[in-house]
């Protein structure tokens, strides 16, 4: 699969930043092929949050209100620092046209489905060309907003980088963009990889960190662990090359890092064990950590 960074802009608006760690706010957008559509929402807050105080809405082809059956008020719970991924909810196997169910790879990383019946709920209908916002019920507030409500996304042009993408929230965005009807700059916030790339999907890269201790225990997570076919890497800084050990010290694999701070491992092909993974950051650091394969 390849995914294509486009080049993002070097300075973010001010309405991008109204909240700084202290809220919800839509990490990862998803308008693939057919019904491959999500939503990632990420809690960058030292708090668990409940998501029944949360609704997302849908605000079609630059209409200024949203129908009741383009609300659809949310369940589940995020932890600090952790994400919760809404999916369509077209799982199945045998549906076709409006019906065909959700690649399996996104399936996999659904926490909750949403909106089965689209006569009953279309929130998660989007298709590049609508606005979706991610309120606080209990302050009838916006807490992100993504597009701009009451824009044509097509006469605003936005619309070429929000369909058949995934669009993946940058690092140093640390809140929701709370103004409905400002400029969508849409790459100065987004790095875009192209359709159907579902990688990064169920972690999130922010700059929330409250205390160097937090970003020096944080410099580097592997996860899952034990792991069966991949693992996945996040990073504090860009990383630059990633070498796998046996505990021998017997190379297994080494692959460019190409300055990403997120990075999957595609480890089917090494035999179960126990392994020594030792990144090299782009500061200079060197991170190791120890992974099993069972």
């Amino acid at each position: 699969m390849r995914n294509l960074i486009l080049v993002a802009l070097a300075t973010l608006s001010a309405s991008l930043l109204t909240a700084q760690c202290n809220e919800l706010f839509i990490s990862e957008y998803i308008e693939g092929w057919s019904n491959n559509k999500a939503l990632e929402i990420y809690n960058p807050t030292g708090s668990a949050i409940d998501m029944t105080d949360y609704r997302l809405e849908r605000y079609a082809n630059g209409a200024t209100a949203a129908a009741d059956n383009q609300k659809t008020d949310l369940t589940g719970t995020i932890q600090p620092g952790d994400v919760l991924v809404y999916v369509i909810d077209k799982q199945d196997p045998d549906g076709v046209d409006f019906e065909t169910p959700v690649w399996d790879e996104l399936a996999e990383q659904a926490d909750i489905w949403l909106n089965p019946v689209y006569e009953e709920n279309n929130t998660m209908y989007f298709n590049g060309n609508d606005a979706m916002v991610l309120r606080k019920i209990s302050t009838n507030t916006p807490v992100d907003i993504f597009g701009v409500i009451g824009e044509d996304p097509g006469t605003a042009g936005w619309d070429e980088v929000t369909q058949n993408q995934t669009l993946v929230r940058r690092p140093e965005v640390t809140g929701g963009d709370t103004q409905a009807v400002d400029e969508f700059d849409v790459l100065a916030a987004w790095d875009s990889l192209g359709a159907n790339v579902f990688d990064n999907l169920g972690f999130h890269v922010c700059d929330c960190v409250t205390s160097v201790e937090n970003r020096t225990a944080n410099a580097l997570r592997a996860f899952p662990n034990p792991f069966r076919n991949h693992l996945d890497l996040l990073a504090d800084q860009p990383m630059t090359e990633v070498v796998v050990r046996t505990l021998s010290g017997t190379e297994a694999l080494r692959v460019p890092a190409e300055g990403r701070r997120t990075f999957r491992l595609d480890l089917a092909a090494l035999p179960t064990g126990a392994y020594l993974v030792e990144v090299q950051l782009a500061d200079g650091r060197m991170e190791r950590r120890q992974a099993v394969k069972h």
